[in-house]
């Protein structure tokens, strides 16, 4: 890399830091629905062609986080295939531990943006991308009942959100890799009860 990719390269990481510190701020003052392109750029001290060369809107920030979650979600284990049998389905996902690793480096913008004042938009998405990850992962015919699947990957999506915003909100107690591994045993305690009734 040359001294100008490099220095160009911090520059661009140093205006991405400066949006996202503004979101975040202005987010904690008036609420997610309230913040403008303007106050963004007013906060950050930038203007909004700056603003734009890096982001199409606010949303649009948002949903590079989200897209993030969901390909650490994805991410297989070492030699994993993509065939999902019993014994891999009972496994703890090294993309769960990636997740939790991710969030915890960007705390603040998570805590904020799935709390009260952040964009319900983007928690509904992180829960619909946990949704599908968690259905990819369970083998065919394990739930026979296709009323009782679903009702179980819109819970477990559900509380895994709300796992992830108590920990965010009690300090992060918890390791990424303690958390992943209690997330998927509430998960297959919970999938295992229920087989037994499909």
């Amino acid at each position: 890399m040359t001294p100008n990719k490099r220095a160009d390269d911090l520059r661009v990481q140093r205006t991405n830091d400066l949006i996202l510190e503004a979101l975040i701020e202005l987010t904690i003052e008036k609420g997610f629905s309230s913040v403008t392109i303007s106050d963004i750029t007013k906060y950050a001290k930038i203007n909004r062609a700056t603003f734009y060369r890096h982001y199409q809107d606010k949303f649009d920030l948002l949903d590079k986080y989200a897209q993030a979650v969901y390909k650490l979600l994805d991410t297989p284990a070492e030699g994993e295939s993509s065939r999902v049998t019993k014994s891999t389905a009972f496994q703890v996902a090294p993309g769960l531990v990636k997740m939790f690793e991710h969030i915890r480096s960007n705390a603040k913008f998570y805590r904020v943006m799935l709390g009260k004042n952040g964009d319900p938009a983007f928690t509904e998405k992180i829960r619909q991308y946990i949704h599908k990850r968690i259905q990819r992962s369970l083998p065919n015919g394990l739930l026979n009942d296709k009323t009782l699947l679903d009702l179980y990957l819109s819970y477990s999506s559900s509380a895994s959100v709300g796992t992830v915003v108590w920990w965010l909100e009690n300090e992060m107690p918890y390791t990424p890799e303690e958390m992943a591994t209690i997330s998927y045993q509430l998960g297959m305690a919970n999938l295992k009860s229920l087989s037994g009734l499909a």
